[in-house]
């Protein structure tokens, strides 16, 4: 069965739909579950388009699930809505599955265009307009990856997960957005990417304390050794 089939990754039955499904009742949608069903599918669509290799289906599981990490170790209670910080969690969850739902390589507004999916598709299923605000917000904070409230430093974090993984998972991270960007020239590619790599060494790459903690030292570690391979 494809990854679209109703158990498949992104199939209406799958446990990404369940947890999209979730949040959106958490969040007061007043959509029929057709409805939600519907709004799932298109999202996944949208990650398995062609000329996507590492912003796909796989890399909103995996924020998710660190999110989940991230949730736990910042709240005492699993079973509430907020963390202490008042970070919403239905929100978070939310931004993770629109922050990279349009992607066209080399413009410069894609999170722009994916906050306003989200808007649009959370005000069309029901949801309040303060679900679909909070949720752009989240969208936007993750172009640059700079948080201002406690709820951005969580999506952040979570969306930067991938840089305090195994050196081998790195790597693979590495050339699959390479491959997202064939468009681009070594050189040019070499220039941007070793941009936003000393972008994200600058200061802690993580924003959480937690993350710090236990996911700073290894992603320090992956990008000073990107770095001297670009060269």
């Amino acid at each position: 069965m494809s990854a679209v089939g109703a158990a498949g990754a992104g199939g209406p039955r799958s446990p990404l739909a369940r947890v999209f499904d979730d949040a959106l009742v958490t969040a007061g949608a007043r959509a029929d579950p057709g409805e939600r069903v519907a709004a799932f599918v298109d999202l996944a669509r949208r990650y398995q388009e062609p000329g996507r290799h590492y912003h796909t289906l796989r890399h909103v599981a995996e924020m998710t699930a660190a999110l989940r990490v991230l949730l736990a170790a910042e709240r005492p209670a699993p079973a509430a809505r907020s963390s202490p910080e008042g970070a919403t969690v239905h929100a978070c969850v939310l931004a993770g599955y629109f922050h990279d739902a349009v992607l066209v390589p080399r413009r410069i507004d894609n999170e722009q265009r994916s906050a306003q999916l989200a808007v649009a598709v959370l005000e069309r299923l029901g949801c309040p307009g303060q679900v679909g605000e909070t949720v752009a917000r989240l969208v936007l904070a993750t172009a640059a990856h700079r948080s201002h409230q406690p709820d951005e430093a969580l999506v952040n974090d979570a969306d930067l997960r991938i840089l305090s993984r195994h050196p081998a998972a790195y790597d693979q991270y590495v050339r699959r957005v390479r491959r997202e960007y064939g468009g681009l020239d070594d050189q040019v590619w070499r220039a941007g990417r070793g941009a936003v790599v000393r972008a994200l060494l600058s200061g802690p790459v993580y924003a959480t304390a937690w993350a710090r903690r236990a996911w700073e030292p290894t992603a320090r570690l992956n990008l000073l050794r990107e770095l001297d391979a670009l060269g």
